[in-house]
């Protein structure tokens, strides 16, 4: 059975650093939540950012832990920059390490695969890679947040129809398999009503963080594996969505 899943940030971080950390063996080589907690700590700082602020989450007795720090003076009038990073003791998850960001007006948040971003299994050289790949990561993370804002100015772009809602919604659930159906739920009452205003009224931007919402209170042992994978099917909705915009206009153009 799983154990109780902690997300009250002071009592997850002080039980994410009382566990264990396991043997290294042949085949197994452990990262410590602590080294992490440190070097992204320690990363941001000699980057020139400011801390707004860090979130813990643990299940699994601390055997699985996650953590998000939002970036204060990488952000626009929307969101902020946030690094986020996932580890396990107990060998059911890997390490992983994300950009993305921190939707201010609702603290949704969204984490982008494309840069930045890395995930490594406990073997081989992971305990040298992992250092050396957040301290570098962290340092581009203005070009990442840059990134996802081009993310976000393209879903503001394209307008969805209940249909078209209908079948990404379809598609995450079905093929994605990134939905639950307690989550759709929550994404219906969004729609009729939502919680808050992303500026963006029946966008695809808007249907993205009605799913994010749904998303708050995912486990940590799928909260950024999934988020990645929303983020990407979302990506990759709104450039072909903007690719086929284009064929059509050019189509037009050339019967002038």
């Amino acid at each position: 059975m799983e154990s109780t899943v902690i997300h009250n940030t002071a009592h997850a971080k002080n039980i994410m650093l009382s566990a264990p950390v396991p043997q290294q063996t042949k085949t197994y080589k452990p990262v410590s939540h602590r080294e992490l907690m440190d070097l992204t700590l320690e990363s941001i700082y000699q980057a020139g950012f400011s801390l707004e602020s860090q979130q813990y989450t643990t299940a699994r007795e601390g055997n699985i832990a996650t953590a998000r720090y939002v970036i204060n003076n990488v952000s626009d009038n929307e969101m902020k920059l946030q690094i986020a990073w996932q580890n396990s003791y107990d060998k059911t998850a890997s390490l992983k390490f994300a950009m993305g960001v921190k939707i201010m007006v609702c603290s949704n948040g969204c984490v982008s695969g494309d840069m930045g971003s890395f995930k490594k299994v406990h073997k081989g050289d992971i305990q040298t890679f992992t250092p050396a790949a957040i301290t570098e990561y962290i340092k581009q993370g203005g070009d990442a947040f840059a990134l996802m804002q081009s993310d976000r100015d393209g879903m503001k772009s394209i307008d969805t129809s209940s249909q078209v809602q209908a079948e990404l919604l379809g598609r995450l659930f079905f093929e994605e398999q990134t939905l639950s159906s307690s989550q759709l739920n929550i994404i219906k009452s969004e729609l009729k009503k939502p919680t808050y205003d992303y500026g963006a009224p029946d966008s695809l931007w808007e249907l993205y963080n009605h799913v994010t919402f749904s998303m708050r209170e995912s486990h940590p042992t799928s909260w950024m594996n999934n988020h990645i994978k929303v983020h990407e099917f979302f990506k990759k909705y709104s450039e072909s969505s903007t690719d086929l915009f284009a064929s059509i206009l050019n189509s037009q153009l050339n019967l002038f």
